[in-house]
């Protein structure tokens, strides 16, 4: 059995340029990445979640917030690394390397300008955006934000060497930056949450510390000298007209894109903090839980965003095809596994939030309704977004992705969630009309030819 099983994915992925066990060898630490930084990321929240009422709430409400200055540097990283692996794709080594330097360069500038603002004025911040919040939520989600904000300038470095990995195809070097970032992270989330009673407040400084140390160590990972290609400090100093150009282009409309995205569930979230806290909370930790569906999905896109992207630089069209169609087919069954596997171990993961009594009938409606329609539907909606963008057609994935939130969450959540009195369900039934709309889109844009934007000769 598991012989033609092997044989079959042969047949849909060996080529001239990949072969199954090189994809195979290079999903399984994309996958051990994804789940450890969200296996990490869900013990955190639910050492926050166990600090006090309110609590989740209060950190849900400032990453938010703080999504909106990440989504600009991490929109620079990604169109880099689309930079990187078309010029993994083309044998350029030289592009590769000024591609890696530049990008480090931009998001460290960006993470700098944008973070330290809103470390100063965190509860001023807070309070603008959610007028109507306890005033006691509002100084916890300030606090939190002040320590996050600090935290960008080392974390848009980290964020820039990380996706430049990933597009090379190295990802065990960005399992491995994975690994030391998010253990530190959850050692200081214990010792300052539970050990020192510091609430969300020590959540916010773990951020920091980790983030710091992840940076040194992301930059001595990138200098060392076997890295290939190696890139040296010099590189740092040179500038490319052509690459800068190639990654603003492809980074501008996703950095729009992200940052009117985080504006918009910045509004979804102004309506969500109207409701009880039970189920202000309760969004909250089902947020937390559903990371683990995404850890399989962000794994999936990952590996279509670092081959596609190569294929496009060798520009082989018919194999950027190829490969997008076959892992699209791959990634309905990756999806299907991860519901199997994950569902007989959520009222474990649950115990660990600690939640209240009220709460717990809204987040596994949250759940269910996010996660059983995932095979059918998420890597049409999101897959083959990432294919579509290495070849360049970044505008209308931008428009597509805010014409799906204007009228997923933010019209139609708002008319289930408030209106309509469904609470937070609503909010969750209004995502899945964006997947929708997204899954319908891209499968019939792909199958065109408008989408690849990049010279094919």
């Amino acid at each position: 059995m598991l012989a033609a099983v092997t044989r079959s994915l042969e047949k849909r992925f060996d080529s001239r340029m990949f072969t199954y066990r090189q994809l195979r060898d290079m999903f399984i630490p994309l996958l051990l990445d994804q789940l450890f930084i969200f296996i990490i990321s869900l013990l955190s929240s639910a050492l926050v979640s166990s600090s006090g009422e309110g609590s989740m709430t209060a950190a849900n409400n400032a990453n938010v917030i703080n999504s909106l200055a990440y989504a600009i540097f991490s929109a620079i990283a990604l169109g880099a690394g689309i930079v990187v692996a078309r010029s993994k794709g083309a044998g350029d080594d030289r592009g590769i390397r000024r591609a890696v330097a530049q990008a480090c360069v931009i998001c460290t500038l960006a993470g700098g300008a944008l973070g330290l603002p809103i470390s100063f004025f965190g509860v001023d911040i807070v309070k603008f955006f959610y007028p109507s919040v306890e005033d006691a939520i509002a100084v916890k989600s300030g606090e939190y934000l002040g320590y996050m904000g600090l935290s960008l300038l080392p974390y848009s470095l980290f964020s820039a060497i990380f996706t430049a990995f990933r597009s090379l195809g190295d990802t065990k070097s960005s399992l491995i930056l994975t690994v030391i970032i998010n253990t530190v992270h959850l050692v200081c989330s214990f010792v300052f949450i539970t050990m020192w009673h510091m609430g969300v407040q020590g959540a916010g400084l773990s951020f920091l510390v980790a983030r710091i140390v992840g940076m040194a160590f992301a930059i001595v990972w990138l200098l060392r000298p076997k890295m290939n290609p190696r890139i040296k400090l010099k590189d740092f100093l040179s500038f490319d007209h052509r690459i800068f150009a190639d990654i603003l282009r492809l980074g501008i409309p996703l950095s729009v894109e992200q940052v009117l995205f985080q504006g918009g569930m910045l509004l979804v979230q102004t309506f969500i903090a109207t409701l009880p806290t039970f189920q202000t909370d309760g969004h909250g930790i089902a947020n937390s839980i559903f990371m683990l569906f995404y850890s399989f999905s962000y794994a999936m896109t990952g590996l279509a965003a670092t081959v596609c992207g190569q294929t496009i630089g060798a520009k082989d069209l018919k194999l950027t095809r190829f490969y997008a169609k076959n892992l699209l087919w791959v990634g309905r069954f990756v999806m299907a596994g991860a519901i199997v596997v994950i569902g007989p171990l959520l009222p474990l993961v649950l115990r660990l939030f600690h939640p209240m009594t009220e709460s717990i009938p809204y987040i596994w409606t949250a759940v269910a309704i996010g996660s059983l329609p995932m095979p059918f539907i998420w890597c049409d909606a999101f897959l083959l977004t990432s294919v579509t963008r290495a070849a360049g057609d970044s505008v209308f994935a931008t428009a597509v992705s805010l014409i799906a939130l204007a009228l997923g969450r933010m019209a139609v959540g708002y008319l289930l969630t408030i209106v309509l009195g469904m609470g937070i369900s609503g909010v969750w039934l209004g995502q899945l009309l964006e997947w929708i709309f997204r899954a319908f889109v891209f499968h019939f844009r792909f199958k065109g030819a408008h989408w690849v934007k990049v010279s094919m000769a």
